[in-house]
């Protein structure tokens, strides 16, 4: 009997064991193709990250005007080594990188630290003939308590129009547009008497970035990843205001007035 016993569990054994191996093998296969599948996934979700704003080729000429430079240092400080025309330009070389990856060719009125005189800087953009114009500046004042953004576009009596209504319009979009992406105050859209913006023929705004004055927002401003936000905050406003109606509605009669004013000169 003792024997019998032994033959019939070694047959079972035999076969547990079989049983055993064929699932661990299942098992270990099935593991691998989650493994690569999950891998899979994780792979995709970052090539869907990192991959850059689909590009398409579009015709309107943006002007990036980075405000002050050369001997106009704008705001600055010995105390925190600081001066406007340094950052003014940092925030435009990022709006203008941000537009490229957009399908913009945008255009700097200056792209080193020199001195651009005002009336030089709107000229070029009006014989460009660019669709629109966009200053970037820092604020400054006496209060150190003031702080946030704020735009500015020119509502004087001698503008056309359409002109100043475009203008509004691209100031909303890009104030609206800069607080979504981290600007610490929302101060308005403003009129301005501002020559750049003043002599030029297109839609113009010029954005006051923030505070220098203000401790906080200088910090702010001095660090690179938040000008990174703030300028991608201005390239979004530009983007969504030049595919969006309010430039469509423009555009026809700033044509009409570029001919006219060719006609004349």
């Amino acid at each position: 009997m003792r024997h019998t016993r032994s033959l019939n569990i070694k047959p079972s054994l035999l076969m547990i064991r079989k049983l055993c191996a064929r699932y661990c093998h299942l098992m270990s296969n099935r593991y691998i193709l989650l493994t690569l599948c999950i891998f899979g996934m994780a792979l995709g979700g970052v090539a869907a990250e990192s991959a850059p704003p689909q590009r398409v080729r579009r015709n309107e000429v943006i002007f990036i005007d980075p405000g002050h430079g050369g001997k106009d240092q704008g705001t600055a400080s010995k105390e925190f080594h600081y001066e406007e025309k340094s950052l003014t330009l940092s925030l435009a070389f990022s709006v203008q990188s941000y537009l490229k990856r957009m399908g913009y060719k945008p255009v700097l009125t200056r792209t080193s630290d020199v001195y651009v005189d005002l009336g030089k800087r709107a000229a070029l953009a009006n014989q460009n003939k660019a669709d629109i114009f966009v200053s970037i500046h820092c604020n400054y004042s006496s209060n150190a308590s003031a702080f946030g953004t704020e735009v500015y576009f020119y509502n004087g009596k001698n503008n056309v129009a359409s002109r100043s209504r475009a203008s509004e319009a691209l100031a909303k979009e890009v104030l609206n547009t800069m607080q979504k992406n981290g600007a610490l105050k929302n101060r308005g859209v403003k009129n301005g008497n501002f020559a750049v913006i003043r002599e030029t023929t297109m839609p113009a705004i010029l954005i006051e970035t923030g505070f220098l004055s203000n401790p906080r927002e200088r910090a702010a401003l001095l660090d690179a990843r938040y000008r990174m936000h703030i300028a991608k905050g201005i390239a979004e406003g530009i983007h969504t205001f030049l595919t969006g109606p309010n430039f469509q509605k423009t555009n026809l009669v700033n044509v009409k007035a570029r001919k006219l004013s060719a006609k004349a000169s």
